[in-house]
């Protein structure tokens, strides 16, 4: 198996506990890309299926029409998944020249 796919589902599997499973992830997916562009990408990529799967959790709870009513909260757990997602995307695009 490969790496990428076992540092996302490791990364998913923290994530219901602590943020930094969103960290994980999106640097697991980022394996995948081969520019930095793309790298950044499948980290926010990341960042989405995570507050996705957080929507689903509350959904089936019961308590999503409570958080979706929390408005700006709501929309901030979203871009703060994508952007630690993204910005994990450049874990690895980082290279060092050892001369």
């Amino acid at each position: 198996m490969n790496l990428g796919i076992v540092l996302f589902l490791i990364g998913f599997a923290i994530s219901g506990v602590h943020w930094i499973g969103i960290i994980v992830a999106g640097a697991g997916l980022s394996f995948f890309g081969k520019s930095i562009r793309t790298k950044v990408l499948f980290g926010a990529g990341a960042g989405v299926v995570i507050w996705l799967a957080f929507v689903v959790y509350i959904f089936s709870i019961g308590l999503y029409d409570k958080i979706a009513n929390t408005g700006s909260l709501f929309n901030l757990s979203m871009f703060l998944s994508v952007l630690l997602g993204g910005v994990s995307g450049l874990i690895t695009s980082y290279q060092t020249d050892y001369r």
